[in-house]
């Protein structure tokens, strides 16, 4: 999925099309996070090798933003959906807005 996707999408299509795994990591970082992969995949009992392609998943999507770093980790957190609807809005609009009143 692309961020122009998100146009035709709003929040309750999206978490409809998340199946189960994704669901249960996004559910994961919503009760345990914000934290690195590891760090939430360890709290919420959930195996890393699933764990982090899932999380990279809900990254793309939106649904989880980069915060910081601890060390080599990225810390990361899951947005609420009043963060999630601006992000969406934000990759709706062109990079460079006054191109459009030309």
């Amino acid at each position: 999925m692309k961020p122009v996707d998100f146009s035709i999408e709003n929040f309750d299509q999206l978490k409809a099309r998340l199946d189960h795994i994704r669901a249960e990591v996004h559910a994961a970082w919503l009760a345990h996070g914000p934290g690195t992969t590891r760090d939430i995949a360890a709290k919420a009992s959930l195996d890393i090798l699933n764990f982090r392609p899932r999380s990279t998943e809900l990254y793309h999507l939106g649904l989880l933003e980069l915060t910081g770093k601890a060390g080599r980790q990225g810390l990361y957190r899951a947005r609420t959906l009043t963060e999630w609807e601006t992000f969406v809005a934000a990759q709706r609009q062109p990079a460079n807005s006054q191109l459009q009143l030309v």
